[in-house]
């Protein structure tokens, strides 16, 4: 008994960072998982659409820790393009699926600081179509978005 609670505690240790860095939940963002850096990935489910039979378009937001190196490379990306600010707080992006061929990709990028003003808005054409691996993170935004009638 004492190796089953022992072992819980130390799961929920190496959880509980990306747990207490996710942005508090409202009633149309739900969290689908983490990314590979540990972040926080919700989808919104008010702003799902079905612009074709097979495409769905929703929107996602990642909100990285104050430690991940995902933070990092979109700290190098705004400073890139002279739009860095230290009060960054969340990244939303626009994502096209096709459920039938899992398949996604990237349509816009919105850079928001912690009062959600908008940092940066980058429009993506012509942009490829990614697989959709089973287990991953794009896994299941496509669960969360596909499901949604």
């Amino acid at each position: 008994m004492h190796t089953k609670t022992v072992l819980l505690f130390a799961i929920l240790f190496l959880v509980m960072p990306a747990w207490l860095f996710a942005e508090r939940m409202t009633d149309n963002w739900r969290l689908t998982g983490y990314t590979k850096y540990r972040d926080a990935v919700f989808a919104d489910r008010d702003r799902i659409s079905r612009p074709a039979p097979d495409l769905t378009m929703v929107w996602i937001k990642i909100a990285p820790s104050g430690k991940s190196r995902y933070l990092r490379f979109v700290a190098e990306y705004l400073n890139s393009v002279s739009k860095w600010n230290p009060r960054f707080k969340s990244v939303e992006i626009l994502c096209e699926i096709n459920c039938s061929r899992d398949f996604i990709r990237f349509r816009e990028f919105v850079y928001l600081d912690n009062d959600r003003n908008v940092l940066h808005r980058a429009h993506e054409t012509g942009t490829q179509w990614f697989m959709i691996n089973p287990g991953s993170t794009w896994h299941f935004v496509k669960k969360e978005a596909c499901t949604i009638k």
